[in-house]
């Protein structure tokens, strides 16, 4: 007879229709080591977290980023984008989380749907909004909006978008020679305009080739793989 309290583990399901960039592929961990940031800091933004004020009371902050697997913790292409625009955010140190979360809900309000930030419609005349309301009791002086405003424009222009003003890939800040996009190598990072995964160049550089024999496979210059190896290798502070 079977036990009524036992309970089968939970199978992941596999997407096979619909759109691929919605589809759950990064962990967490992941997702943080592409859009640099720690994996603390993508936790808060996708789990939410619990924190002490002074006062001693207790609050919880909730998801900035809904991923698109709940149950197993997964990001989507969509998600990772989402993550990559919020990142600007730890650029200035002085915006607290609380303050992110108010200009997200004032986002989502103005262009209802799933991923509010990555819609043509926030680019072209909600990104102004976000940042008002984002700075909201920070003391903000009108050179800091304009400092973030040059931050947000930064990674706006690192999204290419399709006819629909919807992400197709996301080019990493400051990387030169990286490219994310969901329809080569199941979303790994790869050379720009090459398609060759980075993790591969990273990967025979470890095994002892030099720049200049895995140029030569690939024909890229050796400084070219030199450059993409240390963009990929690249890691966050804790």
């Amino acid at each position: 007879m079977r036990n009524p309290f036992f309970r089968m583990p939970r199978k992941r399901l596999f997407r096979t229709t619909g759109d691929v960039r919605d589809f759950p592929r990064y962990s967490i961990s992941e997702a943080a080591f592409y859009v640099r940031v720690p994996s603390s800091t993508l936790y808060a933004w996708t789990k939410g977290r619990d924190y002490t004020l002074k006062s001693g009371h207790h609050r919880t902050f909730k998801p900035l980023i809904h991923l698109a697997d709940e149950d197993h913790g997964l990001l989507s292409f969509y998600n990772l984008v989402e993550a990559h625009i919020l990142r600007f955010t730890t650029e200035e140190r002085n915006i607290p989380l609380q303050n992110v979360r108010r200009a997200l809900d004032f986002v989502q309000e103005s262009f209802p749907g799933p991923h509010p930030l990555l819609t043509h419609e926030f680019e072209t005349s909600g990104k102004e909004m976000f940042i008002t309301n984002l700075a909201g009791t920070i003391n903000a002086t009108a050179y800091g909006q304009k400092v973030m405003r040059q931050i947000l424009d930064e990674y706006l222009k690192r999204i290419p978008r399709d006819a629909s003003g919807l992400p197709i890939r996301v080019f990493p800040i400051r990387s030169k020679h990286l490219a994310i996009d969901p329809y080569f190598s199941s979303g790994k990072p790869i050379v720009r305009d090459r398609g060759i995964t980075a993790s591969v160049l990273w990967g025979r550089h470890k095994s002892g080739e030099s720049f200049a024999q895995i140029a030569e496979d690939y024909g890229m210059s050796a400084g070219e793989v030199k450059e993409a190896i240390e963009e990929y290798e690249w890691k966050v502070a804790a």
